[in-house]
């Protein structure tokens, strides 16, 4: 025989203790319940104490408990706050309502959340920043609901497949004529997602242009090394660009000068010439000079190029066969944007994108991050259309002391498919009648309705060179794919997808990438050729020197492009869902 007490105690005695075990009133009936997602609520009758019991100096919380008269003595039932108007409080009984609500409530919520924001079910670069300090945001990603624990008040998530607090094996310890199954909602089959991140890539720096200079003047005759010549080096430096002067096409000159080499007023260098074309000129002697520089050229960027990826999946439950009507099947989406990969939003304030320079953000690691979180998010809404069956029962009431919405309960009945099934707690109910004094437990459990069959990664088969030949991140795996939640579904390897765009790695530019072309024109042996061919005068000669001097023709490739935009068609596998009913069954 099952005896129950209800003490009122202070809001402080959270910690059940023996001496709870008194009956500060006579219980004459009550019902404990509670659903997923929501605070317990109990709902006792107890004897009229004919007094205000909503008085501010009456105790406001209480502790309902039982001895079952077994081994484990007096346990906790409930422990909550009176709320509302007692009803029938002029009979000789008073229904009182109590919750089991905690006052710091959203205190304990917010801590239990912090936790909860993780890899790879939480990534801010898909929570909205007015969001990303909402508690109720870290479930998105999650298949699961808030528990509180109707006796410690403890705040969790509850996964709505798996009992985080184990299993109740009640076997055939149910009420024949209680138990009922019905089907809910059909399992989804697939939900494809489509989300789109956004950034400006924003890049300065400089690319030296000296090395290919001297090639070109190299080219057009300069034969000492790290220099450049010219019989028009007086001019050539006068005309020599200056830092900051623009290039076009998102370039301009960064460090730009040209010196002397020799450091006199002459250069040490001549073309000796003896005139012979005129009486008055005939046997004079001419010595042109050839101007020996050091040059210095950098050419500066500083762009800013829109960039958008976008990445495209598929997720395809591994459910068992339920008769749906094609014509009423529901097509799940998820689509989902952001342009704060190149703000800073992970901890530390450090962008997702680690640097705005980059061409690509979904191969990066912190890109998969992004990716595995959109599954975990596909995964969620997948699992909860997997719970497509229901079963209620009833059993007694010392079987459903332990009941909590973080556990699961096995029943068996040869009328239900394959003679058993298990499932989390939806919801349940402790009661005792007051006119009968029949005391019992009710619940209703959800079955999922998956296969059951896991999920491995695959190694993949090497493509570089042979596997073992170079360390670990040298190597490519064709096929190879990785876990997001273990065992459940993994995303096969994507990084052989390019950025679509012009090519540029603003990390590792190229000559190539950077110059069109610089050609140097009427270079040291070109004007030495020319200064040979006039044997008239000095002035001649020098008339033909102007209208030959050296000049630079220099050309970059534009860079100021965009926007860019790369698709991410990813393969994922099935997601593997639990199996607790089979529907299956011969």
């Amino acid at each position: 025989m099952a005896t129950f007490y209800f003490a009122w105690v202070d809001e402080t005695d959270s910690d059940f203790d023996v001496a709870f075990l008194r009956e500060d009133e006579q219980v004459f009936a009550f019902d404990l319940s509670q659903a997923e997602g929501e605070f317990a609520a109990l709902t006792v009758d107890i004897r009229n104490p004919e007094i205000g019991l909503l008085n501010p100096s009456r105790k406001q919380w209480a502790w309902l408990s039982v001895d079952f008269g077994d081994t484990v003595g007096g346990q906790p039932l409930f422990f909550g706050r009176l709320v509302g108007m007692p009803e029938d409080i002029i009979g000789k009984a008073v229904r009182l309502t109590l919750s089991a609500r905690p006052s710091d409530f959203a205190g304990r919520k917010a801590t239990a959340a912090a936790l909860l924001r993780v890899a790879p079910y939480w990534d801010p670069v898909w929570v909205t920043p007015e969001l990303a300090a909402d508690p109720d945001a870290v479930l998105e990603s999650r298949s699961a609901l808030w528990h509180i624990d109707r006796v410690t008040h403890a705040v969790s998530a509850s996964d709505i497949l798996e009992a985080e607090d184990g299993l109740i094996d009640l076997g055939d310890d149910v009420f024949r004529d209680s138990i009922d199954l019905s089907f809910g909602s059909p399992p989804a089959t697939k939900i494809t997602c489509e989300a789109t991140i956004g950034w400006d890539q924003a890049v300065t720096g400089s690319y030296d242009l000296k090395p290919a200079l001297l090639a070109a003047f190299s080219t057009a005759g300069t034969s000492t090394g790290g220099v450049i010549s010219s019989f028009t080096g007086q001019g050539l430096i006068e005309d020599w660009p200056s830092p900051g002067a623009n290039i076009g096409g998102g370039w301009s000159f960064g460090l730009s000068s040209i010196t002397r080499l020799d450091g006199s007023v002459l250069p040490d260098d001549f073309e000796t010439q003896i005139f012979s074309g005129t009486a008055d000129f005939w046997g004079q002697r001419a010595d042109w000079p050839c101007w020996k520089m050091i040059p210095t050229m950098t050419a500066r960027y500083d762009v800013s190029r829109t960039r958008r990826e976008v990445v495209r999946f598929t997720l395809i439950s591994d459910a068992q066969a339920f008769i749906i009507d094609p014509d009423d099947s529901e097509a799940l989406t998820v689509t989902l944007s952001s342009d704060l990969v190149g703000e800073p939003v992970d901890p530390g304030d450090v962008l997702p994108i680690g640097s705005r320079r980059r061409r690509a953000y979904f191969p990066t690691a912190r890109g998969r991050q992004s990716l595995d979180y959109l599954v975990a998010v596909c995964r969620a809404r997948l699992r909860a259309r997997a719970r497509s069956v229901e079963i209620k029962g009833e059993t007694r009431l010392s079987n459903g002391a332990g009941f909590s919405c973080r556990r699961a309960i096995r029943v068996e009945d040869q009328r239900l498919p394959g003679g058993a099934a298990t499932g989390k707690i939806i919801s349940y109910s402790l009661s005792m009648d007051g006119d009968s004094g029949e005391a019992l437990a009710s619940f209703v459990i959800g079955c999922s309705v998956g296969k059951g069959n896991p999920i491995s990664a695959a190694t993949g088969t090497p493509t570089y060179v042979e596997d073992g030949y170079v360390e670990t991140g040298w190597q490519r795996y064709e096929g190879a794919s990785s876990s997001v939640v273990s065992g459940e579904v993994t995303v096969f390897d994507y990084s052989d997808i390019p950025p679509n765009d012009d090519g540029l790695d603003f990390d590792h530019l190229t000559e190539g990438q950077v110059i069109d072309a610089i050609t140097v024109i009427n270079g040291e042996t070109d004007q030495r050729a020319l200064i040979r061919v006039f044997h008239s005068s000095f002035a001649e000669v020098a008339a033909a020197l102007d209208d030959a001097y050296t000049e630079v023709d220099l050309s970059l490739k534009p860079i100021s492009k965009g926007p860019f935009e790369t698709v991410y068609d990813v393969t994922v596998s099935d997601l593997a869902l639990p199996k607790t009913i089979d529907l299956e069954a011969a």
